[in-house]
């Protein structure tokens, strides 16, 4: 039954409409601008990792193609593509927060330019909250995955070191 109330609880929250002062509206276009900014650097930082992965890979295939036996470099034979993929994963990891970011970004700014219209400027700015709840959270499980795995490498490291 708990549920039931908190349900009704949120309604009558999300029926109420919040009036921003200027100041308040200033200070949204510039945290708009910012997350812009970031989020377009995202972009091209994400476009980058790709590229030097491809770079990596195709790198990798010449010396082996050059040299006629990937046994005879064990050494570099493995780790070239795939420190390639390991660029693609973290481009792909990166993309999501940084895709939110953008989209709270634009939504932001629709809302703000169209800030007489009350319904569309409400609802634009919804949707970005709403983005940028996303954002957060996706940074926020990446955190904890994050965290729980420098136990497990530092764990590992003295066992390896142990071993030796």
């Amino acid at each position: 039954m708990e549920n039931s109330g908190a349900a009704e609880k949120y309604m009558e929250i999300k029926e109420q409409k919040i009036e921003l002062a200027g100041e308040t509206i200033l200070h949204m276009n510039e945290i708009r601008k910012w997350a812009q900014f970031l989020s377009i650097l995202g972009f091209v930082t994400i476009g980058l990792l790709l590229l030097i992965g491809i770079i990596m890979i195709v790198a990798s295939l010449f010396v082996a193609s050059s040299i006629g036996s990937a046994l005879q470099y064990d050494q570099f034979g493995l780790i070239g593509p795939l420190m390639g993929v390991f660029y693609f994963i973290f481009a792909v990891i990166y993309f999501f927060p940084v895709f939110y970011l953008y989209r709270f970004s634009q939504h932001a700014k629709h809302s703000l330019v169209h800030i007489g219209m009350a319904e569309s400027s409400t609802e634009q700015m919804s949707k970005a909250i709403a983005y940028l709840k996303k954002h957060y959270r996706y940074i926020g499980i990446m955190t904890i995955i994050l965290l729980a795995t420098y136990p497990v490498v530092i764990i590992g490291v003295i066992v390896a070191i142990a071993m030796r």
